[in-house]
């Protein structure tokens, strides 16, 4: 059992909801242990694509949460995960992605099956079961071609039903990988994903954004003209252009009711294609799309995995807490698994995201060193921030009940 400290419960007592959070919760060492060993390992994170271990004995090595991880394809075709930990003496087994038949540990030579059992270790004492010696698992689940993992075992069910139609009409079980960029942020995964959650920032913060997804209209700013336009805008895409028959997906409108895990449909804006500078496409369509209709499908995993699906390739956003003020930010793009490389426009693929997230870890890391300051306190949460408020009290009430 992890004891919470006397701070973490002081720091939860003081939580004044409808502002952001004091600065115990961005930079306390102490804090980020305790919930490294507890809330976060409860979580759901997006781990990587199937295509990563495409075949049996296939495998990738990453690390989660101060944890090493090896993610393989068994014989049965199932995805497995593991801890990175012999279980003689705690060497770690392998240190690179690769195939193999089996995993020798390189200090004492333990050999473990790609199903985790030990297969072979010299010199056990009589009488030593091997059985109880296999590699210790973690939780993973794939789902349409996505690798999720928790580490904790009593995590709850990953509810994959909202979403997993329609990464099969993207696509995205039988996609490849064509960029993957990382973006380590110095700032404690609080910030970056509050960040995240809200467009009030969009515009002074990404011109590059702001002028290609028409959304920001609706979502950056306080006004019932640019709003109302962008309503107009959606519905009548609705109405003319818009696919009818992606799974499961809410359109966006104005009075729809929607949740980070449900997928939702809106247009790109401005009769772009796809979010490529000139809105031209960047790639050949992507799974059963039959043309392009200018449309972006959002969902989550939350807190810490989020896509955007388009007509010509997928994005795939991580972030993974490092430490206590250092956050991974990894972008993946996927395209149609057919697509020839010189069909697709790497570049021009990644500009978007690339641009936004490179100015979104310059802010983020901005805040975090005013976070740092005496000067600072919490302040309130605007009216355009308030889709990142359910995160934040959604953490608080899970700490508080731990």
């Amino acid at each position: 059992m992890v004891v919470r400290s006397h701070a973490i419960e002081e720091a939860l007592a003081r939580y004044r909801p409808g502002r952001s959070l004091e600065q115990f919760f961005y930079t306390s060492e102490g804090l980020f242990e305790y919930e490294r060993r507890t809330w976060l390992a409860r979580q759901w994170f997006l781990i990587g694509h199937s295509s990563e271990v495409p075949r049996t004995g296939s495998y990738i090595v990453r690390e989660l949460l101060g944890e090493s991880l090896i993610v393989v394809r068994t014989a049965t075709d199932a995805v497995k995960g593991f801890f990175n930990v012999c279980r003689h003496r705690g060497s770690r087994i392998c240190r690179d992605d690769g195939i193999a038949t089996a995993f020798t540990c390189p200090y004492h030579a333990w050999s473990y099956a790609i199903d985790g059992r030990l297969r072979s270790a010299t010199a056990l004492v009589e009488g030593t079961d091997k059985a109880e010696l296999g590699l210790k698992p973690i939780r993973l689940r794939e789902v349409g071609g996505l690798l999720f993992c928790s580490l904790d075992p009593k995590t709850p069910e990953l509810d994959a039903t909202p979403f997993l139609p329609g990464l099969e009409y993207q696509g995205v079980p039988g996609a490849r990988i064509a960029a993957r960029r990382h973006y380590p942020t110095a700032a404690n995964w609080k910030l970056v994903m509050e960040n995240f959650h809200e467009c009030y920032h969009c515009l002074p913060a990404h011109p590059q954004y702001s002028g290609v997804m028409g959304h920001v209209k609706r979502y950056s700013m306080d006004a019932a003209g640019p709003a109302a336009d962008w309503n107009n805008e959606v519905d009548a895409w609705a109405r003319t252009e818009a696919l009818s028959d992606f799974p499961q997906a809410i359109v966006e409108t104005a009075d729809a009711d929607w949740s980070y895990t449900e997928i939702t449909r809106f247009p790109i804006g401005g009769g772009r294609r796809t979010q490529s500078e000139d809105g031209q496409p960047v790639a050949p369509l992507m799974g059963r799309y039959p043309r392009y209709d200018g449309g972006v499908a959002t969902f989550g995993v939350p807190p810490f995995s989020y896509f955007f699906l388009l007509n010509d390739h997928a994005v795939l956003f991580q972030f993974l807490p490092r430490a206590t003020e250092s956050t991974d930010v990894t972008v993946t793009w996927l395209v149609d698994a057919a697509s020839a490389p010189d069909a697709v426009d790497v570049e021009r693929l990644v500009w978007l995201w690339d641009v936004t997230t490179l100015q979104d870890k310059a802010i983020i890391e901005a805040n975090a060193a005013g976070v740092r300051s005496r000067a600072y306190e919490p302040g309130p949460f605007s009216k355009l921030e308030l889709w990142g408020v359910p995160l934040i009290t959604q953490y608080i009430e899970d700490l508080r009940a731990q």
